[in-house]
């Protein structure tokens, strides 16, 4: 999938071997006219299993840092593997906190169904916004001090890297309805079950050995791995709820200032 910016073409879904729903985040267009940088923030699933066969591309993307917004788990089981030699990113993780949010939990006593799936992640993403609160400013604060390219990924990169890309585009005044749109094409560039069969030991921290992904029920299956417009309807609604709106999610969760935000929106936008 490739979109026009300012010049040449730029591809926005990266196709890695190694790696599956690879995307850039630039060309979208914000409210006051100006265009976010491409080849600066780069969203993804899981970088457990990149190759040699991803050493050329990776390196000519020039990352500086790797934003994991994971648990602290799902981190042990699956470690990110950089194929890159030289210096290597900056890493960023952080602690989960006292309750970190998990699809198992939310799915616990409502019916092995689709529609009790449906419910389950809707539940799940009205808890994500207060637990990413730190992560999300950490990111911000990566951005804002220039640690850029950087790559922000979750084990998907759909649920909370969908939360986290949304509240980012939409503090550099991306219309919600294109928000909407970059997250929705987790559809077409996430193909987690191809992923997934290509080697069985792929989690994307939803399971383990002991309770497959893949032997879960085929319709329950695609509502997990589906990217849909009322999952992050969810997450927004409930910012709005308990926080009042976004802009006071980023400085009550996260610890946002707007100078901080003015610094990573000069580091992200193209001058008019």
């Amino acid at each position: 999938m490739s979109e026009t910016g300012s010049g040449a073409p730029r591809c926005r879904v990266l196709p890695f071997q190694g790696a599956c729903n690879f995307r850039d985040i630039g060309g979208y267009v914000a409210q006051d006219g100006r265009t976010v940088r491409w080849g600066r923030v780069y969203r993804t699933g899981v970088l457990s299993y990149l190759g040699e066969d991803d050493r050329d591309a990776l390196r000519s993307l020039r990352i500086r840092a790797i934003c994991d917004l994971r648990r602290g788990g799902e981190r042990r089981r699956e470690p990110t593997r950089w194929p890159e030699e030289g210096d290597l990113p900056r890493k960023l993780h952080w602690q989960d906190g006292a309750e970190a949010p998990a699809i198992r939990d939310f799915a616990v006593g409502r019916p092995p169904t689709a529609a009790g799936m449906f419910d389950a992640m809707i539940d799940m993403y009205r808890a994500l916004p207060a637990w990413m609160g730190s992560r999300i400013g950490g990111l911000f604060e990566c951005i804002a001090n220039d640690h850029v390219p950087l790559i922000v990924h979750c084990a998907a990169g759909k649920d909370r890297t969908g939360i986290a890309v949304a509240v980012l585009l939409h503090t550099l005044g991306i219309p919600w309805e294109t928000i909407i749109e970059d997250y929705l094409l987790t559809n077409l560039a996430g193909n987690f079950e191809t992923f997934m069969r290509t080697r069985r030991d792929i989690q994307l921290g939803l399971t383990d050995s002991e309770h497959p992904l893949l032997a879960m029920p085929v319709a329950m299956r695609r509502v997990l791995f589906s990217a849909e417009a009322a999952f992050l309807q969810a997450a927004k609604d409930e910012i709005d709820l308990r926080y009042g709106g976004l802009d006071a999610y980023l400085e009550r969760a996260a610890g946002i200032t707007p100078t901080l935000r003015e610094r990573m929106r000069q580091t992200l936008l193209e001058p008019l």
